[in-house]
């Protein structure tokens, strides 16, 4: 088992569409149940890109009641199997946080234990930021993607996640990371020269396979369906292509 941790320092950045896309990607390259994906982002978007109905019990609500999240697992109709963060309340959420602060190995030792990914790839999408969820991630981790507009916003959020990467660097230090820029356009100026600034700075941090814009993401998520799958031809499509084999290569390094 790979797992593999999608986090961003800022919202908006595509992160959680960036995780199921870059899935249905995987899956195409590997065959279906190899990939999994779960989602420790409270805003419980990630099932909606596999088709799969709003589920009351998920990884939070789960946790809370003492069982195992492997208990929560779906099975989408792209072969994935899709653990959401479920419905909760703001009792759930408090007591599933306090539950991942006081247990840093929580995610590694749940998956292990309900053998979710075995001989796979687990993806898991966590919110934006520091907190109790990146913490988990960073734990059990084989490598971080974070994910990076080519604005000025995510420009300045890099000197704050290289300092986390700093310092989760004495528990982990030969964790991998990698930066991935998302929504590239290329007739823009300013994205343009961000996205050229970013690459001369972070260098060999930076994977080589950028997402360019393309609406077909977006459309796709309206009809429920991951961009390889909606828009296979597209641009987007083509990029998730290209870094899911990019991926697996590094993973098998």
């Amino acid at each position: 088992m790979s797992i593999v941790g999608i986090v961003s320092m800022k919202g908006g950045v595509g992160k959680t569409s960036t995780t199921a896309n870059l899935a249905a990607a995987l899956a195409s390259n590997l065959g279906p149940n190899h990939i999994s994906v779960v989602d420790l982002d409270p805003q419980n978007a990630l099932h909606w890109h596999f088709g799969i109905n709003d589920k009351k019990l998920g990884v939070c609500k789960n946790a809370v009641m003492g069982a195992n999240i492997g208990d929560v697992s779906v099975e989408s109709q792209y072969g994935i199997l899709c653990l959401p963060y479920g419905r909760f309340n703001e009792t759930d959420r408090e007591a599933f946080e306090h539950l991942l602060s006081h247990d840093a190995g929580w995610l590694g030792e749940q998956l292990e234990e309900a053998g979710i990914g075995d001989g796979g790839i687990v993806l898991v999408d966590v919110p934006p930021g520091p907190s109790v969820y990146l913490k988990q991630i960073f734990a059990c981790a084989d490598l971080i993607l974070i994910v990076l507009l080519a604005d000025a916003g995510s420009y300045a959020t890099v000197p704050a996640m290289e300092s986390w990467l700093k310092d989760m660097s004495v528990l982990r230090p030969k964790l991998d990371s990698y930066y991935v820029l998302n929504q590239v356009d290329k007739s823009q100026i300013l994205n343009r020269d961000v996205t050229e600034l970013l690459q001369h700075h972070l260098g060999s941090r930076i994977s080589p396979i950028s997402i360019h814009l393309d609406e077909a993401v977006r459309e796709a998520l309206a009809f429920r369906q991951p961009v390889v799958v909606y828009s296979p031809q597209g641009k987007a499509s083509a990029d998730m292509t290209q870094l899911a084999a990019w991926l697996i290569e590094k993973l098998n390094q």
